[in-house]
């Protein structure tokens, strides 16, 4: 399986259009049953430059993992998507592209945790999950651990996440959530990296299109984006996204097909 994504760029710094990929990338998963209710699992993915035709190289930050998992939860080990992305981000960068200042704005906001492990469990009705950064030759065994929850309380869903640096002095605590309101899908949240400053994103979706209001105490200036896919059956669809950071207009028009 995987995600061919070719794209049309508008910069709105330099006035130039231009073709490019936009995240394009070859996936292979495999999944075993272990008995007593218990399976192995295992994803890779490489980035594809569909631009130029070549396979990406170096430090693609996409996903490659070993797991397993059962009734008590799931244990996984590799390059996978962080805590506090899955708990937190996913409410603040619904984007294809442009979106994310509230989330990444301050410069704590992973999305994809390299030589990371990860656990998931149910504790009474709440979602938990915890994951633990652990590069090699940093000096420390765990340079980075998070822990976050997720839950449901009637029509709105919520997350909230804490992450913990060996370093010291830029802690990220996090909180998002979602709920539906008279036909208009509302989603956001907050971050707070310690000594830095705080970041904030709220977007809301009627009849498909989605439009997004995003602050960072480390930008000047607020980001205001939009996006609209059009579904075009069998996998593909159009998709067309635009973003204002105060200053410029960028865009981008994407043809993307995923199998």
């Amino acid at each position: 399986s995987g995600s061919v994504r070719g794209a049309v760029f508008y910069d709105g710094t330099a006035k130039e259009w231009s073709m490019a990929n936009s995240g394009s990338r070859l996936r292979f998963k495999a999944s075993s049953d272990l008995g007593n209710g218990q399976s192995a699992y295992v994803n890779y993915e490489f980035g594809v430059d569909a631009g130029t035709g070549s396979i990406q190289t170096g430090s693609t930050k996409r996903l490659a993992f070993v797991g397993m998992k059962g009734d008590w939860g799931s244990l996984s080990l590799g390059a996978q998507w962080s805590t506090m992305f899955n708990v937190v981000g996913t409410y603040i960068d619904p984007s294809y592209v442009y979106g994310g200042l509230g989330y990444w704005g301050n410069g704590n906001g992973p999305y994809r945790n390299a030589n990371s492990v990860a656990v998931t469990t149910d504790l009474g009705g709440f979602s938990v999950s915890a994951d633990a950064v652990m590069t090699p030759s940093t000096g420390d065994d765990i340079d980075r651990a998070t822990v976050g929850t997720s839950l449901s309380v009637g029509g709105l869903s919520m997350g909230i996440a804490y992450a913990d640096y060996a370093s010291g002095g830029n802690d990220v605590t996090g909180i998002a959530g979602a709920m539906s309101l008279a036909g208009v899908d509302f989603m956001g949240g907050y971050t707070d990296v310690d000594n830095v400053g705080s970041g904030f994103g709220i977007n809301a979706k009627l009849a498909g299109v989605r439009v997004a209001y995003e602050e960072s105490d480390s930008y000047a200036d607020p980001r205001i984006w939009g996006n609209y896919a059009i579904g075009l059956g069998g996998g593909a669809k159009v998709i067309f996204e635009i973003m204002n950071d105060g200053t410029d207009t960028d865009g981008v028009g994407m043809l993307r097909f995923d199998f």
